[in-house]
């Protein structure tokens, strides 16, 4: 144990004499992350919240199946409607010419005319199904048909999401279809007012009986959506831990270089004490790299009007998954600094792999925007564990059984590669050299 706290010392001492590279260390993620999240914060709030997609609507009926169509797409809280511009009514050409140069996204014309098709229509109907009752033999009502349709033009922008677009057609059938509805009532409502004179249409409209309630696994009934704080304080902290391979893997080539090593080999002393007393130190710096992060974006960030941080309760969650990734991290810059033989080959191989864990991980474009094969690579990444791990933490109030998925498989990781340098180091001693 002696020999442990002596390795630690003598990793500290040289820590503390490097002044400009811790200040490197800890002060530079945090300038990374405010810088970050400012850039993406108004592309981060087009994907995490409700858009407000522009449509143009042309309301040529100027009746009931105009106005209640404008009524249900300013209700949604999805579309913004426009019925003019710069104060002068629209016209289908002027919302055509829009669409087509791409001012607008979307463009809806009610055909003149709409209202009185749906009403004739559903009087037939109406008229058909009680005649029907009065006259259930020989009824003339039977034959009349009612082909009639109506054509709601919509114009869409090439440019816009099938997801908008999908989603604006299924809004608009919603409508139609309620206002069909409606109408059919009032059409029962008079014709059984003609027949039976004592007969009081209830005073209230019909309102729908199936409704949809939203029920989050967490038990909180509000949206868990990550916003640009959340996703990127974990995953640029991640970020920075693993680029500590950087310091880490030039003080072990810079022990090689200048001999030390050697002198270390010829006392009674294990290079895994060696490792792990490098890992205890260096776990230090990155937690506490973590935690300026965290305070950086519970603090800092506000003042730029920009969401805070919230990092749930399971405090002792968040210190094992900041240990795990911290070996992790630690794990992976010492197989490097044990295989790397100069400086130029650990920061060349140490920074492009670094930044391709990062990029595959989904720490800088989320995992659910990639395509599938990307997703599935994803995967493979340690970072997107740690992060994956973070945000169940942050995000799902996730407890220790939730995050043992990627706290095993960063622990795995870690054994691998140590591993990895201490096999490498055996057949390759610098003994031998």
């Amino acid at each position: 144990m002696f020999k442990f706290f002596s390795a630690c010392r003598k990793e500290s001492l040289i820590l503390i004499r490097d002044m400009a590279g811790l200040i490197i260390l800890f002060v530079m993620p945090m300038i990374m992350v405010v810088i970050l999240a400012l850039v993406q914060e108004q592309g981060w709030s087009s994907l995490t919240k409700d858009p407000s997609i522009p449509v143009l609507l042309v309301d040529e009926d100027h009746d009931t199946l105009g106005a209640k169509i404008q009524e249900g797409l300013r209700s949604s809280n999805i579309f913004k409607v426009y019925t003019s511009l710069d104060g002068i009514n629209l016209t289908r050409e002027v919302a055509k010419e829009e669409i087509a140069k791409g001012a607008y996204n979307i463009a809806v014309i009610i055909p003149k005319g709409s209202t009185k098709i749906i009403r004739h229509k559903v009087q037939v109907m109406v008229t058909q199904i009680v005649s029907g009752i009065m006259m259930p033999v020989d009824n003339p009502f039977l034959d009349i048909q009612s082909n009639d349709s109506i054509n709601i033009a919509v114009y869409f922008d090439p440019g816009i999401k099938g997801t908008f677009k999908y989603a604006f057609m299924a809004s608009m059938k919603e409508y139609s279809m309620f206002i069909e509805s409606s109408m059919i009532f009032d059409s029962f409502n008079s014709e059984l007012k003609k027949m039976f004179p004592q007969y009081q249409p209830p005073k209230s409209d019909y309102r729908e009986t199936v409704y949809f309630s939203e029920i989050f696994p967490a038990g909180k009934d509000e949206n868990a959506v990550p916003s640009t704080t959340q996703h990127n304080v974990p995953a640029w902290a991640l970020f920075a831990m693993f680029f500590i391979v950087i310091p880490m893997t030039g003080s072990m080539i810079k022990e090689r270089e200048e001999g030390s090593m050697v002198r270390i080999y010829t006392m009674p002393v294990s290079y895994l004490t060696i490792f792990m007393a490098k890992v205890s130190v260096y776990t230090m710096v990155c937690i506490i790299q973590f935690i300026l992060m965290v305070l950086a974006g519970r603090f800092v960030l506000p003042l730029a009007k920009i969401p805070p941080l919230t990092i749930g309760s399971n405090y002792f969650g968040i210190l094992l998954m900041m240990i795990a990734s911290s070996l992790a991290a630690l794990g992976f810059a010492i197989a490097v600094g044990t295989i790397a033989r100069t400086h130029q080959q650990a920061a060349a191989f140490g920074v492009v792999s670094v930044v391709v864990f990062t990029a595959l991980g989904g720490l800088w474009v989320p995992v659910y925007l990639m395509p599938e094969v990307m997703r599935t690579i994803a995967t493979w990444s340690p970072l997107n564990w740690a992060h994956v791990g973070f945000i169940d933490l942050f995000l799902r109030q996730a407890t220790l059984v939730d995050i043992l998925p990627p706290l095993a498989k960063l622990l795995a990781f870690f054994v691998v590669m140590i591993s990895i340098a201490l096999f490498y180091r055996r057949i390759n001693s610098p003994l031998n050299s």
